[in-house]
């Protein structure tokens, strides 16, 4: 019955487009940047789809390392999950960290972010729930960060 249904559908079986289900990027992208965002009313955001967020990485960092003329330089945070250093080494990028999590403060370490991560740099952030310490940053430090 399953089958049936699909079949009946407008989608069918094959493989995806090499950049995923359009409909699906449409929406990510609407969802992530918002429907008055004017790089995406004007066709300025490429977005591609991929298979866990481990490819997304993998993908990211090959592009950088090929199209990012100014840094070959990543900078994750300290701590950060263990497949992160061996995915940007194995994409071609140098990797070097940042101070992420303030155990004082049990929160983010601004300063340390700041110091450790020059401005202009490839930086990595996790855009919720940090992987290993849960620690997001507030809503005033991510206008600072987007600084």
């Amino acid at each position: 019955q399953a089958e049936e249904e699909i079949i009946a559908s407008k989608y069918d079986k094959e493989y995806l487009p090499i950049t995923g289900f359009s409909e699906f990027t449409k929406h990510a992208a609407l969802l992530a940047y918002g429907k008055d965002c004017p790089a995406l009313q004007e066709n300025r955001i490429a977005i591609t789809q991929s298979i866990s967020g481990t490819g997304a990485l993998r993908i990211a960092g090959a592009f950088l390392q090929r199209f990012y003329n100014q840094s070959k330089t990543i900078y994750l945070p300290k701590p950060t999950w263990g497949n992160h250093i061996p995915v940007f080494k194995d994409s071609g990028l140098e990797v070097k960290f940042y101070r992420y999590y303030d155990a004082q403060t049990v929160g983010l370490d601004e300063g340390g972010m700041s110091e450790d991560a020059p401005k202009g740099s490839i930086v990595l952030l996790h855009a919720c729930a940090h992987n290993p310490t849960g620690v997001d940053p507030t809503k005033e430090q991510w206008k600072k960060i987007g600084d």
